[in-house]
């Protein structure tokens, strides 16, 4: 690839991270969508359009675009995150798509509570909420839930786990099995 190439490359990379931190979600989809036009072949390319349509709610348009890709590429799990982005848009669930094979998604619910405590047993110092969530998304294809929306939960449930650290910022905050 040439030095030009290797430029526009770099153009469009910081054009794109521009236009997310300004939360421009149309001009990401235009810039994104020129991108994926542009390199069919890309399948990056294609995956980062489908998050620019969620981005933007276009819910439908993405379970159509993204349906194709995760038909071909499955096995490698291709497309079930934007997929499932959109179906929760549109207030359904995984029960709702047609899936070759289902993906795994935790809730916050008991099921990812014993699987928390399953990934912390036998370590001895405390997790940082980041890196259990980190370990959490080994374990499924999909989380319905971010790091913060994890720590508030976890937190709840004082009989299974300590905490350490400042309780209000999941960042701050670390976690370990409570001894009984």
């Amino acid at each position: 690839m040439n030095s030009e190439n290797d430029y526009d490359d770099f153009e469009d990379w910081e054009d794109d991270a521009n236009l997310f931190y300004k939360e421009d979600w149309i001009g990401l989809l235009q810039l994104r969508q020129e991108r994926a036009r542009s390199q069919p072949e890309d399948l990056y390319a294609q995956q980062r359009y489908g998050e620019a349509l969620v981005l933007n709610r276009k819910y439908l348009e993405t379970i159509d675009f993204m349906t194709p890709f995760y038909q071909i590429y499955y096995e490698e799990g291709f497309g079930i995150h934007e997929i499932m982005d959109a179906l929760t848009g549109l207030g359904k669930t995984e029960k709702d798509f047609n899936w070759i094979i289902e993906p795994k998604v935790l809730r916050l619910d008991i099921l990812t509570i014993d699987l928390c405590i399953k990934i912390l047993k036998g370590r001895r110092k405390h997790t940082e909420i980041f890196d259990l969530y980190i370990l959490l998304m080994n374990e499924a294809e999909y989380l319905t839930f971010n790091e913060d929306e994890l720590s508030k939960f976890l937190l709840k449930d004082v009989d299974n786990f300590t905490f350490m650290g400042d309780i209000s910022r999941f960042w701050d905050l670390q976690i370990k099995i409570k001894k009984k």
